[in-house]
């Protein structure tokens, strides 16, 4: 009988064990306080995606056609004379040589146009959102939570682009003389009705020159993304703790933006106008209204503690930041983000 007695003492000791891991394992499950509030922090790292912006040309071709020139212009007025005119314009004072008035023009000058879509992918940040639990509800014999939230997040968008153009320009030079009439101070805008100082109508001189030239644009652009949004969340259990957690309500995201813009234009004949250079900057804010959701796994660590691990979608309408010519246009559409962060509860 002594076996026996020691088989059962055993026996008894086993099952009293397990029997008190499986309290302690049942306990731990049960994780929802009484006492808790329903408030809730969550606190994450995010990554995302899909943003993109475009660079576009936007300057105006300037105008074009006999007597026209960059710094003036000699065209026919009102009169209808074909020897002389007083409309015509000049710029500087440097043109007047001699006896005539010196017009240049360069065509066919080469420019960096619009830019295919320029990406940052991925882009890092966080988020941090909170919200409270409004009331409770049995689905397919769960118990599903509901409740209210809202969120702030944030990501930073930056893009470099170095561009370059080549063509050929011809510079066009006229010189049309006054025959003695005094040219009015420059600069001097004529009129089509008139009246004014005459000048000829047909050049005394004309030459053209050809030369090689290269545009070039370096630009860099970097924008921080803020998004705030509000919605309603539902929560889920799956099993004791880990549950499955879903928001989706209106986000607006308030984009700030700083674009350094750098032109420039070189020929290679050295008797064309010298390399011009065009610094730009611009500093733009805008809000962009949208809408936004996320797909949760929550694990419960503690009555007060858990971790999360998701995947979001948003969408949001485009902005755009301006500098002389040019226009950097932010199409953020539909964009995704994945998060991993600590839920904590009160």
């Amino acid at each position: 009988m002594k076996p026996s007695r020691i088989l059962t003492s055993r026996t008894a000791a086993c099952v009293l064990g397990l029997s008190s891991a499986t309290a302690l394992l049942q306990a731990a499950d049960v994780l929802d306080d009484p006492d808790q509030s329903g408030w809730f922090i969550r606190l994450g790292g995010r990554v995302s995606a899909g943003v993109r912006a475009q660079i576009r040309d936007t300057q105006v071709a300037p105008l074009a056609g006999v007597g026209i020139y960059d710094n003036g212009y000699v065209k026919p007025d009102v009169g209808g004379s074909a020897a002389t005119t007083w409309n015509w314009g000049y710029n500087s004072g440097s043109q007047l040589q001699g006896n005539d008035v010196v017009f240049q023009r360069i065509d066919g000058t080469p420019r960096v146009g619009s830019s295919s879509s320029l990406r940052d992918d991925p882009r890092f940040g966080g988020e941090i959102v909170s919200g409270f639990e409004f009331m409770r509800f049995n689905l397919w014999r769960r118990e599903v939570k509901f409740g209210f939230e809202a969120g702030y997040s944030m990501s930073t968008f930056s893009s470099s682009e170095h561009a370059v153009a080549t063509g050929t320009a011809v510079e066009t030079i006229d010189g049309y003389p006054l025959n003695g009439v005094v040219a009015p101070i420059a600069p001097y805008l004529g009129t089509l009705q008139g009246p004014g100082p005459l000048l000829s109508l047909t050049p005394s001189t004309h030459s053209t020159i050809s030369s090689a030239a290269t545009a070039t644009v370096d630009s860099r652009l970097e924008t921080d993304f803020h998004t705030l949004r509000i919605g309603p969340w539902f929560e889920m259990p799956l099993t004791g703790r880990l549950s499955l957690g879903f928001s989706a309500g209106y986000a607006t995201v308030y984009s700030s933006s700083s674009w350094d813009l750098t032109e420039s234009l070189a020929y290679v004949d050295q008797s064309l106008p010298a390399a011009t250079v065009l610094k730009s900057h611009s500093n733009g804010a805008h809000w962009s209204p949208g809408v936004y959701s996320q797909l949760r796994l929550q694990y419960r660590l503690t009555q007060h503690v858990g971790l999360y691990a998701g995947a979001d979608w948003q969408y949001s309408t485009s902005v755009s930041v301006i500098v002389p010519g040019r226009e950097a246009r932010f199409n953020l559409g539909s964009n995704y983000g994945g998060v991993l962060g600590v839920n904590l509860m009160f």
